[in-house]
């Protein structure tokens, strides 16, 4: 029995185990943001190129990263449903084909960041990439969602290719690399490449969610890890130097601000070597005064 079937199986398991095991009617879930928070951050916006081979063809606030390999497009995150007429536009707008896109990356399946991967998939044909947690999510439209069970149902689309902590996937000159970083979703997941411009290398990242606002931390019978898995995220994170911080919302890299430097003529507006850093720091600031919080309400 070759290693790859064994690995199949493996996941195969894991993940029918997962499917079975439903929320617990015991652990509150958080109540969900209105729909009019992201329809808010859907508003449109002009395409445009961040640095070399990359461009950004979201929405005002929902991140989308489309990246020329050379061998064709690979695209992270969808927007809500309503973002995926937007994003194809765009991508046309910067005179590409959306069947050029071969695959799509998800950083975590919510509404907000995967709503739209089903019109996208069909449209181009992409295979989906996705963390065993966030397959499962996808195809099932979120229902098993550990925070908010079904209050922000979007259309279920099946994974192609399940991808590991520390796997890759290669296209052209561009390899992307998954880094498990788990605690706003199981499944989350942040992606790192390598971008080349004038024989230099820069490493940029497209950083998942370090949000936990209104979680339950403490004895979650729903995800009894988020606590550590959420440290280990701040670890994993702080050992990754990027010179292109990029997340999955807009405001979380600052990109209209740095945007507006772009425009003013600075190449290299996206060049934030401190981004990450100063990410990671705020995110762990709130965890853990949030963290003390519901420890001081159980003493």
């Amino acid at each position: 029995m070759s290693i790859k079937y064994i690995l199949l199986i493996a996941t195969l398991v894991i993940s029918t185990t997962y499917v079975k095991a439903a929320l617990n009617p015991e652990q509150p879930l958080t109540e969900a943001p209105p729909l009019s928070l992201f329809e808010n951050w859907n508003k449109p916006i002009a395409p445009f190129q961040i640095f070399k081979h990359v461009y950004y063809v979201g929405t005002d606030n929902l991140s989308s990263v489309l990246i020329d390999t050379g061998k064709g497009l690979i695209l992270i995150d969808s927007g809500i449903d309503q973002s995926a007429t937007q994003i194809k536009t765009n991508i046309e707008t910067l005179d590409f084909k959306i069947t050029d896109v071969k695959y799509l990356l998800n950083s975590h399946a919510r509404l907000d960041q995967a709503g739209g991967f089903s019109k996208l998939k069909l449209w181009s044909g992409a295979k989906l990439v996705a963390s065993p947690e966030n397959a499962i999510m996808l195809e099932n439209g979120a229902a098993t969602d550990f925070a908010l069970g079904n209050q922000l149902p979007f259309p279920a689309v099946k994974a192609d290719i399940i991808i590991q902590d520390g796997e890759s996937i290669h296209l052209g000159r561009q390899t992307f690399i998954a880094h498990a970083t788990p605690g706003h979703l199981p499944g989350s997941t942040s992606w790192t490449t390598d971008i080349r411009s004038n024989f230099k290398s820069y490493k940029m990242i497209y950083a998942d969610s370090l949000f936990t606002g209104g979680y339950y931390l403490i004895n979650n019978k729903n995800y009894p890890n988020i606590v550590t898995d959420i440290e280990k995220t701040f670890i994993t994170l702080n050992g990754i130097q990027a010179d292109i911080f990029l997340a999955n919302k807009a405001d979380r890299f600052d990109m209209k601000e740095k945007l507006k430097k772009l425009k003013a003529g600075n190449k290299k507006a996206f060049i934030d070597q401190i981004g990450l850093r100063n990410y990671i720091a705020k995110g762990k600031a709130d965890f853990e005064k949030q963290l003390q919080q519901q420890q001081e309400k159980l003493d």
